[in-house]
């Protein structure tokens, strides 16, 4: 298996050196498009629109390090409700610009770029749901979107209230006590200068640390401060689960393989860490931040970093219209591990009135 995901991953290489990486999945009905900004960015992005006028629409946002690729198992469960789909790859990530300047992650700047996307698709109003760092993405554009959005689902990663100050030093050093490691301390790492390097040079190394096997581990092996770059420095490898196929990681290592992708990808963290969006959010009040659709929260059981105990204290404060929220039986990649459940729960939430 391993040979194969190797052979597998050096096809992609050379597939994309002559300029492009393995498509997802099999899906005729999904449409690729790109959209290039008012301020000069491309988003490639898929698109399925609605079976009719009354059928909602999903803006399915992807976390870090993946793509838009991450919901090929969830756009043909909701297609096949009749619900439109429109599903980008984030500034940085997949097929879209990757500028390479923290400040070009401005997520006002960004929430605009999702309202452009769904401007040039004729809709209005759509159900966000975002996992992992989409999460600050829709997060922001709850706060200056709002008109946009009829419901919001957050999955691993709950809402990040625009303007608020995020203390990942205190964030650390409460999990180190409570739980023995830094939950957060690989963000210190994602943040140094010689981060996008080492990662470029360690792919499958990292690639590994991502999506283990044993995502238990994740609390030592990832999360804690320096964890992530001593694996990375040993170039460690380690079993991948079986719902990682060969595919899925050819087009990552592709993706991963291509210029300035590892700088851009990690400008999210940066960004955040040093204060991009702080002038913009400094005029936000209390009333700008609630969120005044449902909102559902999604966790992952076995998460050593989103712990679902995050969710509720995040959302439920600002969540005026109502808040629920249900934990999958997985770990953090709950779109691929138990994509079914996951399904399920969307689906269910999403045709509630």
């Amino acid at each position: 298996m391993q040979f194969a995901l190797y052979v597998l991953a050096q096809a992609a290489i050379l597939a994309h050196a002559q300029g492009a990486c393995a498509p997802a999945g099999d899906n005729q009905t999904v449409s690729t498009k790109t959209l290039v900004t008012t301020d000069g960015y491309t988003y490639a992005y898929d698109y399925v629109a609605a079976a009719n006028a009354s059928t909602a629409t999903i803006l399915l946002l992807h976390g870090f390090p993946a793509s838009r690729h991450d919901w090929e198992n969830t756009v043909p469960a909701l297609t096949a409700q009749g619900y439109g789909v429109v599903a980008p790859d984030l500034l940085g990530f997949g097929d879209s610009s990757r500028p390479t300047e923290p400040e070009a992650y401005n997520l006002k700047a960004i929430a605009g770029h999702m309202a452009e996307i769904l401007d040039a698709e004729g809709l209005g109003a759509v159900v966000g749901v975002a996992h992992d760092a989409g999460a600050n993405v829709l997060s922001r554009a709850t706060t200056w979107i709002p008109e946009r959005f009829t419901k919001l689902v957050f999955v691993t990663v709950p809402y990040a209230p625009a303007g608020s100050f995020f203390d990942v030093d205190a964030i650390n050093a409460q999990s180190l006590e409570a739980r023995g490691y830094a939950q957060f301390g690989y963000w210190y790492f994602f943040n140094s200068w010689d981060a996008p390097g080492i990662i470029s040079r360690n792919l499958d190394s990292f690639f590994s640390l991502i999506w283990p096997a044993d995502e238990s581990a994740w609390g030592t092996n990832f999360a804690t401060l320096g964890a992530a770059r001593a694996w990375l420095a040993a170039n460690k490898t380690t079993e991948l689960p079986s719902w990682v196929t060969p595919e899925y990681k050819a087009r990552w290592m592709c993706q991963f393989s291509r210029p300035n992708v590892t700088t851009s990808t990690l400008n999210y963290y940066r960004e955040l860490l040093r204060g991009v969006d702080a002038a913009d959010e400094s005029v936000l009040t209390d009333e700008d931040r609630m969120l005044r659709v449902p909102v559902l929260a999604v966790g992952s059981g076995k998460d050593q970093v989103a712990t679902p105990d995050l969710q509720p204290a995040s959302i439920e404060p600002w969540a005026v219209a109502g808040f629920e929220q249900q934990i999958v039986d997985s770990g953090h990649w709950i779109m691929q591990e138990k994509g079914d459940e996951l399904n399920d729960i969307l689906i269910e939430f999403i045709g509630r009135e």
